[in-house]
């Protein structure tokens, strides 16, 4: 049986837990492990500006434009192409 390595992510869940984020093509077996904790997430980072983008909006009272006002935004702008 040759040796092989393999580079996977996964998060500890508690001081003898490691959640593996895909799984091993190993059977059950001993194995040696070398972790190396990583920075932050940096994935929810949208959801992070769109939440303060919209804090702003409602503490200036932003009201968004109706349907009616962007469809004669819209007729307006494609008017003056001509």
């Amino acid at each position: 049986m040759q040796n092989h390595s393999y580079v996977v992510t996964g998060t500890v869940t508690d001081a003898h837990t490691i959640k593996l984020d895909e799984s091993l093509p190993l059977p059950s077996a001993k194995v040696r492990l070398t972790i190396e904790p990583l920075p932050a997430s940096r994935s929810n980072r949208y959801q992070e500006v769109m939440a303060v983008i919209r804090r702003r909006q409602q503490a200036r009272a932003h009201q968004p434009p109706t349907p009616a006002e962007v469809e004669q935004l819209l007729r307006d702008e494609r008017e003056s192409w001509e």
